[in-house]
């Protein structure tokens, strides 16, 4: 599915140009392609010169920690949420899957990089995540990126920040394709 970047687009209209079915339009100072008359040709993808525009054929799977399944967890990194709720995104949506109850681990506060043993154990929790969401995350971010891409979102209504998390899907899986150690957390406000 073709994707643009509101953060990347800068409304140039190169892929307005080039589309050979006209499927393309600029909104607002941004592209939008019209999925009823796109035909996946490419012509937008390949010829962006921000690289705004891309086709996302990757299904993640998203993790996002909460206490009370309406807000993100907001007074404490997302490893101490009670719970995530697990969301597969896939062709420009994401549905729900179910919800996994956190483990209760007490972590050594006196690590200054995190507790390995509570990034194993919200680990364990997470088999089979790809991105984890959450206000805050904490010291085993060095540990956790290896795993998860890390992505803060600030609003904090779970729904809302659905919506955010597909407005900016391409970020998210530019850095999911990176390496564990090249990953970074992501900051989607």
């Amino acid at each position: 599915m073709i994707r643009i970047s509101k953060n990347r687009c800068v409304g140039c209209g190169l892929c307005v140009e080039i589309c050979p079915v006209k499927a393309v339009s600029i909104e607002n100072g941004i592209a939008v392609i019209d999925k009823n008359k796109c035909i996946n040709c490419g012509s937008c993808t390949s010829n962006c010169p921000q690289g705004a525009v891309r086709d996302i054929k990757e299904e993640l799977v998203v993790a996002i920690g909460t206490d009370d399944e309406k807000i993100i967890k907001q007074d404490d990194h997302v490893g101490e949420s009670k719970y995530y709720l697990i969301y597969r995104y896939s062709e420009g949506d994401l549905i729900f899957k179910e919800k996994r109850e956190n483990v209760r681990y007490k972590e050594d506060e006196t690590r200054i990089h995190g507790d390995p043993g509570k990034a194993k154990a919200v680990s364990s929790v997470l088999k089979g995540v790809d991105v984890i969401v959450g206000k805050i995350i904490g010291p085993n971010i060095v540990r956790m990126k290896k795993t998860f891409v890390p992505v803060i979102i600030r609003e904090p209504e779970i729904k809302k920040s659905l919506e955010i998390i597909k407005e900016n899907i391409n970020e998210i899986v530019e850095e999911y394709e990176k390496s564990g150690e090249e990953r970074r957390g992501i900051i989607l406000i």
